[in-house]
């Protein structure tokens, strides 16, 4: 009996292997007949057997291979068994293309492979009606450099179908900055869920510009084929997503140029203020500029102070934004700290931009800040005679005052005294460094002598005798003493370094 059962099992695996390499037919596929641009293409190659060579392949169609993949399976037909392996190249082709026929060796035979068209297409708004549709829409197809633009991104799927997860893609374009506007508008309309996302647009330059369209992938839930038995559980893998893109429609914008090479658009107000009038010499005085208002206020420039007689520091500017009523509102604070050693002047500060309503180049401006320095120097107009300006062709110059001679003559003598104590340190020095090097000679000629006496040292028992004086005073002595009592009391044979010891001493 168990012969019996051991022939039918042999004779089974015999028909296994039998059926497995029995066939060897090749095959070939793509995923997507027809993609959009930006896309990918799986192209699969099957074979039959488990014995295959497929091509290697680093581009296709002139496209380079993106990744490969390698798949096995195992069929059963009419009790015929059936091994096939699978190579799957990705690529992603920018046109559309024919994939060419390629060598597969099959069992030591050679096949070709059949050639596959690949369309790339461009992709079609979706439309009212459909299951899913995407629509993108702008409140202006006109605007200046700074105009802000409303750009509204609105997705709509039917009530029935089955969404779990939505991808949507955010609008991408050069010369613009884009912000979002937090918080979705959600609401139902007829037999569609609608939800909408807001953006701000800033147009950063002049020109024609295209916003591309947009993309949304969406997975939906599906059933799977109910294949019966203890698998068709919905527990065990009944449903699986199906994913698809919907694309939205394209938008056109022409942006203007502001006059005069501005960059800011809007309406604003501008203050300055300090923290005081009167500061005493070196003491800062910190300058606070403020501007509020609606525009592109992110494009506002740092100001920066150039005084003569005056240091000045300048911090970063801090701008905070807001959507207000749909209309982006911002506040601009910048502080310049202003450091004197007599009196100054702060300028007047300008703020030139378009007015939105007004559509005309506005100039707002500060009231300039007299500040007192005490303690301080007096303002130097002595190096140039007084000037009074009577017009552009005439000018009176003004007679220096005996008061003015007085402060020469005090400035010279200020000058005598710090030569005088120039000379007095530069000889104050000179005895120093005598001193100086009179102490040295007298302290380093010992050393030198124990240098003298290390170099004549003539054996290990006169050099223990030399340093022994000096062996808590140096490490390198202390160790040099250990070695020579080894030497000398228990025959060792260790090496001193002398120029160490000689360093030591120096």
């Amino acid at each position: 009996m168990k012969q019996t059962l051991g022939k039918t099992i042999n004779r089974l695996f015999l028909l296994l292997f039998l059926t497995l390499g029995a066939s060897a037919d090749v095959s070939v596929s793509v995923n997507n007949p027809a993609i959009y641009k930006g896309e990918m293409v799986n192209y699969t190659i099957t074979a039959d057997s488990a014995n295959v060579e497929f091509p290697d392949l680093a581009e296709i169609a002139g496209f380079p291979v993106l990744g490969s993949s390698s798949s096995q399976s195992i069929r059963m037909i009419n009790n015929n068994t059936t091994r096939s392996i699978a190579k799957t190249y990705t690529f992603k082709p920018e046109r559309s293309v024919t994939i060419p026929s390629y060598e597969v060796t099959v069992d030591g035979d050679t096949f070709q492979t059949k050639e596959i068209d690949v369309k790339v297409v461009k992709p079609s708004a979706s439309q009212n009606g459909q299951p899913f549709v995407l629509t993108m829409q702008v409140d202006k197809n006109s605007s200046y450099v700074g105009e802000a633009i409303d750009l509204s991104i609105t997705f709509k799927r039917k009530l029935n179908r089955r969404v779990q997860q939505v991808e949507l893609s955010r609008p991408k374009l050069e010369n613009f900055w884009v912000k979002e506007i937090e918080g979705a508008d959600k609401k139902r309309d007829g037999d569609y869920i609608v939800e909408t996302i807001h953006y701000k647009l800033f147009p950063q330059k002049s020109g024609s510009y295209t916003i591309p369209s947009l993309t949304a992938t969406v997975g939906e839930q599906t059933k799977q084929q109910r294949r019966g038995g203890f698998f068709d559980d919905p527990f065990f893998g009944g449903q699986q997503l199906r994913w698809q893109k919907v694309y939205s429609n394209a938008s056109k914008i022409e942006v203007k140029a502001l006059p005069n090479g501005l960059e800011v658009y809007g309406n604003y107000a501008i203050t300055a203020t300090v923290d005081t009038k009167k500061v005493h010499a070196n003491k800062p005085v910190n300058l606070t500029i403020n501007i509020k208002g609606e525009g592109n206020i992110d494009d506002i420039k740092k100001f920066d102070l150039t005084l003569p007689n005056v240091i000045t520091y300048a911090d970063e500017p801090k701008i905070s934004s807001e959507i207000v009523h749909n209309i982006y509102e911002g506040e601009f604070n910048q502080k310049i700290a202003l450091i004197g050693d007599q009196n100054f002047t702060i300028p007047s500060l300008e703020l030139a931009y378009f007015d939105k309503n007004s559509k005309k180049v506005k100039h707002l401006t500060t009231e300039p800040i007299e500040i007192e320095v005490i303690g301080g120097t007096t303002n130097n107009t002595l190096t140039k005679p007084a000037t009074i300006e009577v017009s552009p062709a005439q000018q009176i110059h003004a007679t220096p005052t005996a008061e003015v001679k007085t402060e020469i003559k005090v400035v010279k003598e200020d000058a005598y005294v710090k030569y005088l104590f120039l000379l007095i340190g530069f000889l104050l020095g000179l005895a120093l460094a005598f001193a100086l090097n009179h102490f040295k000679n007298r302290t380093v000629t010992p050393e030198n002598n124990m240098v003298k006496a290390i170099k004549k040292a003539k054996n290990d028992k006169e050099l223990f005798n030399l340093l022994l004086p000096h062996a808590n005073h140096h490490k390198e002595v202390a160790e040099a003493l250990n070695k020579l009592e080894k030497n000398i009391y228990k025959s060792g044979s260790e090496t001193i370094d002398r120029e160490i010891l000689m360093e030591v001493f120096e």
